[in-house]
């Protein structure tokens, strides 16, 4: 109490009033400066004008070195001052919050001594005088609103974590031990993004080589999405499920694959505490990017909010958890991918100063990690694949400035190759003996399988520079590399040499990762218009898709048909039956 009064007694009536009055003036000042910095804030675009007309230049100047260099410079000049103005805005936030608090707080004091000191009262009048009554309700405050608010937070953590009902009001049960499998043709399984193998590889020749939407040609059905996001379908027998999202709900939808009903819809309940700036930033990645897994039993997506839950198949929520504020420039796109009963989710965020990205292997029916480890490396884009090379399993990630393999099993490192710099968004490849790794201004990099800690100049087969994909993925049969980029080039390598066999150009750019089905490429542009070629030493095409809207998701392929998700809508495709 005397060091309470000592230090109140630094505060008399001129210091006190001296206090109100700075605090309240540089409270003012700084609210003016953040409406200056917000009226000019804004999210940082994905296409910047000047960026995209010196790609143009480069497109048709690739030997141009000096162009990439600016362009490099100029990316990363735009990168920093979205994340500066940012950091000034969330800085501007904190100093406003403590001013004010000190504003407040001076002002009372203020209060306390203008206050006069009573008179002296009666013993028979102090229960009834209204300063009495005044500090009972005080006290009674201090103590009762803190108890309600721990009350109601702890309410809130009970009702949302981890048992949640869904939309139809069901409460799904905690599982008590792991299903028995659904059992399915393997031609009606596509449970991850790319595929089982996350390869984009199928075989079947009954698969349609030209369609067009607006003419219903070779169309089964066609049916409009009921919310936002570029997650492509996922299918396990009959059920086909998709992803929807924006800054209010996030949900798992999911169709009759035969017809296209709608079977349910689940909008996650979870923890997350969101701020308003995620409602501003969602840009065109969105909050829906990522694309679910399934193991027929559960079905498991990830948010751009880095939300994360997992879902049974009658559409009841088992588990979810939250992990924090994304931090990252362009939106969370990363899709988990599934290995038996385990969810691998590669969660890059942070910057080169400022990292805090994870790897994580979670049950599915759970949600309990099975490990989860730090990665040296700041935010990307990329979805992780899970290959079997030389008798053993591999997960391998892609981002600046590595390409690392772990063990799926234990989540310990085996290898990794400093061969990627910049935005790495496109899934790194694997076939006979080699991973490719590859992103835009920096360079596509053939690696040997086989390698053990830092394999940079050891295992490093071929690289190449130009012309390199900002998003989209590559595609492989084991002989031939093809790797499609955003400005609509499209190239193919010799996989054991790095050499070019052909280039051809195309008028718009790809973001979605093509698929090969036997000898025939699939490649869709931003634009909607899906191009059929073979897989040879000339190019040669042999049929066009067309959906009459924008495209940028990856295909899914069951029973001799494709589902793909465009803008709007979601298509089934196939040849008359």
């Amino acid at each position: 109490m005397h060091m309470l009064d000592n230090l109140l007694a630094l505060f008399d009536r001129k210091t006190t009033i001296y206090l109100v009055a700075a605090s309240g003036v540089f409270s003012l000042v700084v609210i003016i400066g953040l409406c200056f910095d917000g009226l000019w804030y804004r999210p940082m675009p994905v296409f910047d004008v000047p960026l995209l007309e010196m790609r143009e230049t480069l497109r048709k100047n690739p030997q141009d070195q000096a162009l990439r260099e600016e362009i490099r410079h100029l990316d990363q000049v735009v990168r920093q001052d979205f994340i500066t103005t940012r950091k000034r805005l969330l800085v501007g936030g904190y100093l406003l919050f403590f001013s004010l608090l000190i504003f407040v707080l001076s002002l009372r004091r203020w209060t306390v001594l203008q206050q006069k000191l009573p008179e002296p009262l009666l013993l028979s009048q102090l229960a009834e005088h209204p300063q009495a009554q005044m500090n009972l309700f005080r006290t009674l405050a201090f103590f009762c609103i803190p108890l309600a608010l721990l009350s109601l937070y702890g309410l809130s953590y009970l009702k949302h974590h981890p048992q949640i009902v869904n939309e139809a009001g069901l409460q799904a049960p905690q599982p008590p031990g792991p299903p028995l499998e659904i059992l399915v043709p393997d031609n009606q399984k596509w449970p991850q993004l790319r595929g089982p193998k996350g390869s984009g590889v199928v075989d079947d020749p009954n698969l349609p080589v030209s369609w067009d939407v607006e003419k219903a040609e070779n169309l089964v059905w066609k049916v409009e999405i009921p919310g936002k996001g570029h997650s492509s379908p996922v299918i396990w027998g009959d059920r086909l499920y998709i992803t929807t999202g924006d800054f209010e709900s996030r949900k798992v939808l999911c169709y009759q694959r035969s017809d296209g009903n709608l079977v349910w819809s689940c909008a996650l309940r979870t923890n997350a505490q969101l701020d308003e700036e995620l409602k501003e930033d969602e840009g065109d990645t969105g909050l829906a990017a990522p694309t679910a897994v399934t193991d027929g039993h559960y079905i498991v997506a990830f948010f751009g909010t880095n939300e994360i839950a997992g879902i049974d198949r009658e559409g009841r929520q088992i588990w979810s958890r939250w992990f924090g504020p994304p931090d990252s420039d362009f939106g969370i796109a990363s899709s988990p991918i599934l290995s038996g009963s385990t969810v691998y989710l590669q969660l890059d965020q942070g910057s080169k100063e400022k990292k805090h990205s994870m790897l994580y292997a979670l049950d599915i029916a759970s949600g309990k990690p099975r490990w989860e480890i730090p990665r040296e490396v700041p935010c990307s884009w990329s979805t992780p694949i899970l290959v079997e090379s030389n008798g053993r399993s591999e997960l391998i990630t892609a981002a600046d400035p590595w390409a690392i393999s772990y063990d799926p099993v234990s989540g310990k490192e085996i290898w990794r190759a400093k061969v990627l710099s910049g935005a790495v968004a496109p899934m790194p490849a694997s076939c006979n003996g080699f991973f490719f790794t590859a992103t835009e201004y920096s360079q596509l990099a053939a690696i040997k399988t086989g390698g053990q800690g830092d394999i940079t100049e050891t295992h490093v087969a071929w690289t190449m520079e130009s012309d390199l994909p900002d998003v989209a993925g590559m595609v492989t049969d084991g002989k031939l590399l093809i790797l499609p980029n955003g400005t609509g080039k499209v190239r193919c390598f010799d996989v054991l040499t790095g050499k070019r066999i052909w280039t051809q150009e195309y008028d718009n750019g790809f973001w979605s990762n093509p698929t090969l089905n036997g000898d025939l490429v699939y490649m869709t542009d931003m634009e909607g218009t899906t191009f059929i070629f073979k897989l040879a030493d000339k190019y040669e095409e042999v049929g066009q898709g067309k959906f009459g809207e924008p495209v940028l998701t990856s295909f899914a392929v069951a029973d001799s048909r494709f589902y793909v998700r465009g803008e709007k809508y979601l298509y089934c495709l196939g040849k008359p039956q």
